[in-house]
């Protein structure tokens, strides 16, 4: 990651008309030339920041990934309902972009990316917990996986229920059944 300051404001202003234009007209329609000229690039800048629009798209979602990490506390001690209901507030304000996500498609791999970046922040998390009976790769692989499906329900069925509820639902159906597999279920 670069620290040169006007490569950073480069990069937000190209990840800020991204995220602006997909929620005026929707991810496939947009070009690199609108995108450049949204941001108040030239073109040609687009193309020494990122090689194509799904890269952008990709940067955009890690640092939303990212985001949301720093938003959940670390470990073990959270409360798991608060924890799912930070989720789903941060689903419902960035629901283009997981929408584009869950789309499958041409989005099925840069899914896989997300995914793969995701998994690699709960092992970061829950890394210097105890050993559990299952591996620690493939508990946090089917929290992922679980927590995106579970999202993607509630995006596809226009948000039933708001993110309190989701948190709760999520803190009884994903969490507290890994946070068991782990071994450090708490009362």
């Amino acid at each position: 990651m670069t620290t040169d300051p006007r490569v950073q404001r480069t990069q937000q202003r190209l990840r800020q008309a991204l995220a602006e234009l997909v929620l005026q007209q929707g991810y496939e329609s947009i070009s690199i030339r609108e995108l450049a000229a949204q941001a108040g690039v030239g073109y040609a800048t687009f193309f020494r920041h990122y090689p194509s629009k799904d890269a952008l798209l990709l940067d955009l979602l890690q640092r939303s990934i990212q985001e949301m990490a720093r938003l959940l506390p670390p470990g073990l001690d959270a409360d798991p309902a608060e924890e799912g209901r930070l989720i789903f507030v941060h689903a419902a304000q960035h629901q283009q972009l997981y929408r584009i996500l869950l789309s499958g498609g041409g989005a099925l791999a840069l899914l896989e990316e997300v995914q793969a970046a995701a998994v690699a922040e709960v092992m970061r998390r829950f890394g210097r917990q105890t050993a559990p009976a299952i591996p620690l790769e493939i508990l946090a692989h089917h929290l992922v996986a679980a927590t995106i499906a579970l999202i993607g329900w509630w995006l596809q069925h226009d948000q039933p229920y708001p993110p309190p509820r989701m948190g709760q639902i999520y803190a009884e159906l994903i969490m507290r059944p890994f946070l068991a597999l782990v071994g450090q279920e708490r009362g």
